[in-house]
């Protein structure tokens, strides 16, 4: 978990019911007195896919070539 006061990010590794892993990704917000969650579920299967292109985009941040326009 990491976060601040007004916002936090879990990340758990749970395992479903055919006892096949996923990674599920937790966004919780607090917005004035209400909070709000989203989660993103990830499959063991499709893993290697995400951390390719989580550090495809890393690589393109830190060389600063995101091909965003303003």
């Amino acid at each position: 978990m990491f976060g601040n006061e007004r916002e936090q990010y879990y990340f758990d590794i749970k395992k479903s019911k055919n006892q096949k892993h996923y990674l599920r990704i937790t966004n919780r917000r607090q917005e004035g007195n209400t909070y709000s969650r989203s989660q993103i579920v990830l499959f063991e299967e499709d893993l290697p896919f995400f951390v390719e292109a989580i550090t495809m985009l890393l690589g393109r941040h830190a060389t600063g070539n995101l091909g965003i326009s303003c």
